[in-house]
């Protein structure tokens, strides 16, 4: 008797609605589902969800916060694989698109064109997330802007392999791709910062132009310290000079 009692609280009322204890047991049920599917997403799962941030970016970026279908590990393999993209242009690139090909390659300077802009505009959006009533937080908005590269990597990879085939006088399709590169990068970042941070589309292209400007301010504020080390340091080098010459 007691299985059949169990059993009968799961079917659903003559008014069509399950019982109290039924629901609960459903509504725990799901609530744990939905919690373990959008809190531990694999790697794989992960890397290959850009393809529905490509084709669906306003839908995409809004699951890849409040779902958490993005990892942090995918977005250091996205932003890595663009570094890679940046290297293998300036490298690779057609004698014809690269008059200085054959001349070593500065690896520091690759990433300071690549990788850094992308780190001080994470920086500096969360920044502004705090004064102008964001809710993104860094690791989200640092997925996103990884997730919004892959357009621009693939456009690095095709332009290198282009230029190699392409004459000067077909570098027309070059141009288009790299300017389709960077519209279509450029869109998947204010989507992100749109949905992330729950701004209006008008708001999150300020938001994306007031970062611009925090970068300048943060690039300002960088080079102001390191003059200030450095002046200590030669400060601090002539105290031992001197002390030296009198001991």
């Amino acid at each position: 008797a007691a299985p059949c009692r169990r059993s009968l609280a799961v079917l659903p009322s003559a008014g069509g609605r399950l019982s109290a204890a039924a629901q609960k047991s459903v509504g725990r049920k799901g609530v744990i589902g939905m919690t373990t599917t959008a809190r531990h997403p694999t790697l794989r799962s992960s890397l290959a969800f850009c393809g529905y941030v490509l084709v669906k970016p306003f839908k995409g970026f809004y699951e890849l916060k409040y779902e958490r279908r993005g990892t942090l590990g995918a977005g250091l393999i996205f932003l890595l694989l663009y570094f890679v993209s940046a290297v293998v242009e300036a490298i690779g690139t057609g004698y014809a698109f690269n008059p200085d090909q054959g001349t070593p390659v500065n690896i520091g300077m690759v990433f300071l064109r690549s990788v850094m802009p992308v780190t001080l505009f994470c920086i500096a959006n969360w920044c502004l997330t705090l004064m102008l009533d964001g809710e993104g937080t860094m690791p989200q908005i640092f997925i996103g802007l990884c997730y919004a590269l892959i357009p621009l990597t693939a456009v690095n990879f095709l332009n290198t392999l282009l230029s190699n085939v392409l004459t000067l006088n077909e570098s027309t399709y070059i141009s288009f791709l790299t300017a389709l590169g960077f519209l279509w990068t450029g869109l998947l970042v204010v989507v992100s910062v749109m949905e992330i941070n729950q701004y209006s589309f008008s708001r999150a292209i300020a938001a994306c132009l007031l970062s611009i400007v925090g970068i300048a301010v943060l690039l300002l504020i960088f080079l102001l310290c390191f003059n200030l080390v450095q002046q200590i340091l030669v400060f601090i080098q002539s105290i031992y000079k001197e002390l030296s010459y009198r001991w």
